[in-house]
């Protein structure tokens, strides 16, 4: 024991030699300022600047990104691209973030460590040591330095302790933090207020009863029609917007994209007034009706096509798994029909998509020509099929003949077209297609100006027009991101208007502000009919003094309103969930399938499957690999799909499954994800399989707490 002592008094007098050296070596160079390191607080406030500037500049890049990449969206659709899982998301999309939105905040960062580091910051002497005396008190004493070293150090000091470079060290960092949180609160509040994310969290949880407090029924509304019926010529035109006229017409642009169209709107009436000059006016589109078909619904039924989303596997695109559309409601196709028109429709596309063809059947009994009718009759090959089917210059052509026929006859009719070639996102180039803007996309939408304009003439020039009244009406604005991108925020983009022929006058003479839920009622109006109220659905008759809701309670009010649940709308939707048996069966390493087996759809317009497979870094052409698969009816009700797995390269990764209904040869929404984990040598060789969840984590069987939550779930009414 006392050698031990004796030892530990050694080390303990090494000790306090050493510390008494260093005091020592201090008190000999009392005229030198002693070398502190950077305080660490300052070092933190550095570092949350830094954070604070990346961060800002990453969240206004972002917004930019969302607008640069998107274009016009809805907070649902951005809602839903972000729940989607990170794995899986094409690769494209994810580069493109990240070199638009977060290599700016990393360069940023790395030139602002460049600066400081390298020009700004005086170097740290190394660190001294901690003591503590016998009274508990802890100081430093600072590590001893040679020369060489206290010469460098007070060199670097002398150097970026300027003050040009001391006020740079004080300022640089504070004005980038702030200059950062200016533009990402610039960016990111202009997106906000685009979105409505404001309006949009306002109404979570709420309902409204705007919708049925402002619906005027059309079934108990007294309409009467002239002794003459007079036709109607109803064309939806894809995509067009008053905005690709030019500003001189209330447009955006210095060259008038559609002059001839502009002309017809002024040379007829579009409500724009006697004061307006050459400005045009169109319609608004509100709130759930701004796709073709929520703009071809909210044109016809004077409502937005609003579902209640609690309704799984049914999207407002995807209506045709319904047995019915709204099938209480009363609409323009119903009313014509009753009154013994004949009712024809044209698309260059088919008309099962989106619910088309479900929803016109319904309300109007429509007979309808559209690609699936002309490549089935002869009038086209069977196999022939261009952008979304055929093309407009076909569409007319067609529509002429199918005109020629409708006039030769003693019924009225109702002949309703939609136009496809000015389709996002950049149209279809036909032959006809002019070559005088920069934009392949604006050289369509002159073609389609010249083919609309053209067609009008033609109608004009036929013994049957003089009792026939013609509407022009854009079905939606444009979801091309890059054509329209000057508009500023409060430019408000208008869906083009004409009503072509019609018998009576507008009774007011000022700039109205209408929707196209308007041109329900007005349509009618437009054919002589006299409407007892002048409104119809939320739709108000523009050629009477009546105010619409958008001049009635204003248009941020009204979207709003329509954004909030409605149970009244939830009703007359009678939505049905679409749901399927799926079994999903294990990798076959032998013969490289998966065979999966789908059974007791709840839609009774499902009569077979599609399913997608996308293999996650098995790349051809520098893409993710994807296939589809059809399905097999092998008995009533029971269809089987069988996916093969190429193999003819090594992968070691996940896949994903979506099994989609088919609808009368048409794709509609997809049932269900699945994910498997797969790996194996290039041949299939050494194959490692099993069923897993989004994140490539094994899908293992439901333990008996698993069923209990599920249980409880199921239970708990919350």
């Amino acid at each position: 024991m006392s050698e031990t002592r004796t030892e530990g008094q050694v080390e303990g007098q090494a000790e306090a030699e050493e510390k008494e050296q260093a005091k020592a070596q201090n008190a000999q160079t009392p005229e030198k300022e002693p070398l502190v390191r950077e305080k660490t607080r300052w070092k933190v406030v550095r570092v949350l600047l830094e954070i604070v500037t990346v961060l800002f500049v990453i969240a206004g890049r972002s917004a930019q990104w969302v607008n640069e990449e998107w274009g016009d969206l809805t907070l649902d659709e951005v809602v839903f691209t972000m729940t989607q899982p990170l794995k899986g998301t094409d690769s494209g999309i994810i580069w493109s973030y990240i070199l638009y939105a977060v290599v700016p905040g990393v360069v940023i960062l790395a030139v602002l460590l460049i600066l400081y580091l390298g020009f700004l910051l005086p170097k740290n002497p190394p660190k001294g040591q901690k003591i503590q005396d016998e009274n508990g008190k802890k100081s430093v004493i600072p590590a001893p330095l040679t020369d060489a070293q206290r010469e460098a150090l007070e060199k670097d000091r002398a150097k970026k302790n300027t003050k040009v470079r001391r006020a740079v060290r004080t300022w640089l960092l504070p004005a980038c933090a702030l200059a950062a949180v200016i533009f990402g609160s610039i960016e990111v509040s202009g997106l906000w207020k685009k979105l409505g994310v404001s309006e949009h969290i306002n109404s979570l949880g709420e309902d409204s009863t705007y919708i049925e407090d402002n619906y005027a029924d059309p079934a108990e509304v007294t309409l009467t029609f002239p002794e003459k019926k007079r036709n109607l010529i109803y064309i939806f035109l894809e995509s067009m917007e008053v905005s690709y006229t030019d500003k001189e017409s209330g447009g955006l642009f210095d060259t008038n994209m559609i002059p001839k169209l502009t002309q017809i709107s002024l040379d007829n009436e579009n409500f724009s007034g006697a004061d307006s000059g050459k400005k045009l006016d169109g319609g608004n589109s509100l709130k759930y009706s701004t796709w073709t078909m929520g703009g071809m619904f909210a044109a016809t039924s004077g409502l937005p096509l609003k579902i209640p989303i609690e309704i799984k596997g049914v999207g407002t695109n995807f209506m045709n798994t319904q047995d019915s559309f709204f099938p209480t409601l009363t609409c323009l196709g119903d009313i014509l029909s009753q009154q013994g028109y004949t009712m024809d429709m044209c698309f260059g596309s088919d008309a099962t998509f989106g619910g088309r063809r479900l929803y016109f059947s319904e309300h109007g009994n429509f007979t309808f020509h559209d690609w699936k009718y002309y490549t089935t009759d002869g009038e086209l090959p069977s196999d022939y099929k261009v952008w979304w089917g055929f093309e407009d210059e076909k569409l007319f052509a067609f529509a002429k003949d199918r005109l020629t026929e409708l006039g030769s006859q003693e019924e009225p009719f109702d002949f309703t077209l939609l136009t496809v070639d000015t389709h996002y996102p950049e149209g279809y180039v036909c032959e006809l297609c002019p070559d005088v803007f920069d934009e392949q996309y604006a050289n369509v939408i002159r073609c389609s100006d010249d083919q609309v304009s053209e067609f009008v003439e033609w109608c004009q020039e036929q013994p049957w027009y003089e009792n026939t009244t013609i509407v022009l009406s854009g079905d939606h604005p444009t979801m091309n991101k890059e054509l329209c991108s000057s508009a500023a925020y409060d430019y408000q983009r208008k869906v083009y208007t004409a009503y072509i022929n019609a018998p009576i006058e507008p009774v007011r003479d000022d700039y109205r502000e209408y929707a196209t839920v308007d041109n329900f009622p007005t349509t009618l109006a437009a054919l002589g009919v006299d409407i007892d109220g002048n409104r119809l659905g939320l739709g108000t008759n523009l050629f009477s003094e009546e105010d619409t809701l958008i001049e009635r309670d204003g248009l941020d009010y009204v979207n709003t309103e329509l954004q909030k649940a409605s149970r009244w709308m939830d009703e007359k939707s009678d939505l049905q969930e679409v749901k399927a048996d799926i079994t999903y069966g294990d990798y076959d390493p032998e013969k490289h399938t998966i065979t999966m087996t789908l059974s007791n759809v709840t839609s009774d317009q499902v009569d077979s499957f599609h399913v997608s497979m996308h293999m996650y870094g098995y790349l051809v052409n520098n893409k993710d690999y994807v296939s589809w698969s059809d399905s097999v009816e092998e008995e009533e009700g029971v269809h089987v799909v069988t996916i093969k797995i190429p193999v003819t390269q090594a992968f070691s990764g996940r896949i994903k499954i979506q099994p989609h209904c088919m609808i009368d040869g048409v794709r509609g929404i997809h049932l269900d994800t699945h994910y498997y984990y797969l790996s194996y040598d290039e041949g299939g060789e050494n194959a490692v399989a099993y069923q897993c969840n989004r994140y490539g984590e094994e899908l293992k069987e439901p333990t008996m707490w698993d069923k209990v939550k599920k249980w409880w779930k199921g239970v708990w009414p919350f």
